[in-house]
Protein backbone atom coordinates (compact mmCIF):
# COMPACT_ATOMS: atom_id res chain seq x y z
CA UNK A 1 0.00 0.00 0.00
CA UNK A 2 1.21 3.81 -0.36
CA UNK A 3 2.32 5.72 2.18
CA UNK A 4 -0.71 8.12 3.43
CA UNK A 5 -0.47 11.31 4.57
CA UNK A 6 -2.23 11.96 8.13
CA UNK A 7 -2.98 15.49 8.96
CA UNK A 8 -1.68 14.81 12.63
CA UNK A 9 1.16 12.56 12.37
CA UNK A 10 2.32 12.88 8.62
CA UNK A 11 3.61 10.59 6.65
CA UNK A 12 3.35 7.21 7.15
CA UNK A 13 3.85 3.60 4.80
CA UNK A 14 2.19 1.56 8.00
CA UNK A 15 -1.47 1.76 7.46
CA UNK A 16 -4.84 0.62 9.42
CA UNK A 17 -8.35 0.12 8.79
CA UNK A 18 -10.64 0.96 10.99
CA UNK A 19 -14.81 1.36 10.81
CA UNK A 20 -15.82 4.69 10.50
CA UNK A 21 -17.93 4.82 13.47
CA UNK A 22 -14.19 4.61 15.46
CA UNK A 23 -12.66 7.53 13.46
CA UNK A 24 -15.81 9.74 13.71
CA UNK A 25 -16.51 9.10 17.56
CA UNK A 26 -14.71 10.80 20.01
CA UNK A 27 -16.73 10.67 22.35
CA UNK A 28 -17.95 7.16 24.86
CA UNK A 29 -16.40 4.23 23.90
CA UNK A 30 -18.06 2.15 20.86
CA UNK A 31 -15.93 -0.99 22.05
CA UNK A 32 -12.80 -2.00 19.98
CA UNK A 33 -12.58 -5.55 18.03
CA UNK A 34 -9.24 -6.25 16.51
CA UNK A 35 -9.78 -8.75 13.70
CA UNK A 36 -6.19 -9.71 13.22
CA UNK A 37 -3.92 -11.52 15.59
CA UNK A 38 -1.12 -10.16 13.48
CA UNK A 39 0.88 -7.32 14.77
CA UNK A 40 1.70 -5.83 11.12
CA UNK A 41 -2.26 -6.13 9.89
CA UNK A 42 -3.62 -3.79 11.93
CA UNK A 43 -7.62 -3.61 11.70
CA UNK A 44 -10.18 -2.90 13.72
CA UNK A 45 -13.80 -1.91 14.43
CA UNK A 46 -16.79 -1.40 17.00
CA UNK A 47 -19.08 -3.86 18.29
CA UNK A 48 -22.11 -2.87 16.36
CA UNK A 49 -19.91 -3.63 13.86
CA UNK A 50 -19.40 -6.97 15.36
CA UNK A 51 -22.89 -7.67 15.57
CA UNK A 52 -23.60 -7.06 12.23
CA UNK A 53 -20.92 -9.37 11.12
CA UNK A 54 -21.72 -11.97 13.17
CA UNK A 55 -25.39 -11.53 11.62
CA UNK A 56 -24.17 -11.50 7.85
CA UNK A 57 -21.11 -14.08 9.03
CA UNK A 58 -18.66 -12.78 6.73
CA UNK A 59 -17.70 -9.23 5.38
CA UNK A 60 -20.96 -9.09 2.99
CA UNK A 61 -21.66 -5.81 0.95
CA UNK A 62 -24.20 -4.93 4.07
CA UNK A 63 -21.42 -5.55 6.07
CA UNK A 64 -19.25 -2.95 4.02
CA UNK A 65 -21.46 -0.31 3.68
CA UNK A 66 -22.60 -0.42 7.89
CA UNK A 67 -18.91 -0.61 8.66
CA UNK A 68 -17.76 2.54 6.06
CA UNK A 69 -13.69 1.49 6.77
CA UNK A 70 -11.80 3.85 6.70
CA UNK A 71 -7.69 3.86 6.33
CA UNK A 72 -5.62 5.60 8.57
CA UNK A 73 -2.22 5.51 9.87
CA UNK A 74 -0.72 3.19 12.27
CA UNK A 75 -0.50 5.95 15.04
CA UNK A 76 -4.10 7.05 14.65
CA UNK A 77 -5.22 3.31 14.84
CA UNK A 78 -3.16 3.07 18.05
CA UNK A 79 -4.96 5.88 19.37
CA UNK A 80 -8.34 4.90 18.21
CA UNK A 81 -7.90 1.58 19.54
CA UNK A 82 -6.67 3.05 23.03
CA UNK A 83 -9.89 5.71 23.38
CA UNK A 84 -12.26 2.58 22.04
CA UNK A 85 -11.07 -0.73 24.02
CA UNK A 86 -12.97 -1.93 26.91
CA UNK A 87 -11.48 -4.17 28.99
CA UNK A 88 -12.16 -7.42 27.36
CA UNK A 89 -14.28 -9.08 30.82
CA UNK A 90 -16.71 -6.73 30.15
CA UNK A 91 -17.03 -7.22 26.27
CA UNK A 92 -20.36 -9.05 25.21
CA UNK A 93 -18.09 -10.66 21.78
CA UNK A 94 -15.79 -12.62 24.74
CA UNK A 95 -18.13 -15.18 26.26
Amino acid sequence: MPPIKCSRHGSSTITATVCGHLTNNKGPSLGFVENSSDPEDKQGWCYACELVFSQEQDKTPRFERFTQFAVVCSKCYDEIKTHHDIDAAASPFTH
